[in-house]
């Protein structure tokens, strides 16, 4: 698609999403910027996924925050913000500009998109688990909405939200793109955030009021202190790496099958 055309039409979505409140103004600027990649590159298919991707996402996250299952205020507060859109489309958006010169660029959008997708529905409909969510590093149980936590509810829907998105790949991609290859690096970058999340990434602890967060700073207006992980590993450099990862290996297997 000519760049003109793909920024314009990019602008005009992310303005929407805005206006909607899934996206910050910030948020919609890099919303503008990835869309305006995977048009550019992948054209109007690139573009089918990439909606699969965000309008999903976002209206399970309002569902969740209606049915009030879930405490992270992701929408309600303002919608999305930059870094997690730069984080889950990023990888993505190198893909599709890379189509009209490498082949690989289809498959390598694709994982991304399966693994971003597979993180998105795992989380908003592990929300409606009945059971606890358990460790995957331990299985020890532990409240709802701690980082690594999974449900079988939550990674079932991960899976099929992987699927999804791996199946329109398959469909509008080039020949000879297997769905197999963004399956299985959607479902993996999936499983890779929880470990990340459940390991490396940084959790904070509040003294004052008793509850762990993601973030250090919190509700309750004081400034949490570091209880495990990496400071610098925050969510959405945790969604940078798994959906890298989603991405290598759905083209390591594309280029193997």
């Amino acid at each position: 698609m000519n760049p003109a055309i793909a920024a314009a039409l990019a602008c005009g979505l992310a303005l929407v999403g805005s206006g909607l409140g899934w996206l910050t103004l910030a948020g919609a600027g890099a919303a503008a910027v990835v869309g305006a990649a995977v048009l550019t590159g992948g054209g109007p298919a690139g573009a089918v996924l990439l909606a699969s991707f965000f309008v999903s996402g976002s209206l399970l996250t309002k569902l969740s925050h209606v049915g009030g299952r879930r405490d992270r205020l992701d929408l309600q507060s303002g919608g999305r913000r930059a870094r997690q859109v730069l984080a889950n489309g990023s990888w993505a958006a190198i893909g599709a500009l890379l189509i009209p010169v490498w082949q690989g660029g289809w498959p390598l959008m694709v994982g991304a998109l399966a693994a971003a997708q597979a993180d998105t529905w795992a989380t908003e409909l592990g929300a409606f688990s009945r059971k606890p969510p358990r460790l995957i590093s331990s299985g020890r149980v532990v409240p709802p909405g701690t980082s690594g936590g999974i449900t079988l509810t939550g990674t079932a829907g991960g899976a099929v939200g992987a699927a999804t998105l791996a199946g329109l790949g398959a469909m509008l991609g080039p020949a000879g793109t297997a769905l197999t290859a963004g399956l299985t690096g959607g479902v993996l970058g999936m499983m890779l955030d929880s470990l990340l999340g459940a390991t490396l990434q940084a959790g904070y602890y509040c003294d004052s009021c008793g509850t762990a967060a993601e973030t250090p700073a919190h509700q309750c207006g004081r400034t949490l202190t570091l209880s495990h992980g990496w400071r610098w590993l925050d969510n959405d450099a945790v969604n940078l790496v798994a959906t890298g990862s989603g991405a290598g290996v759905a083209l390591v297997l594309w280029g193997l099958v």
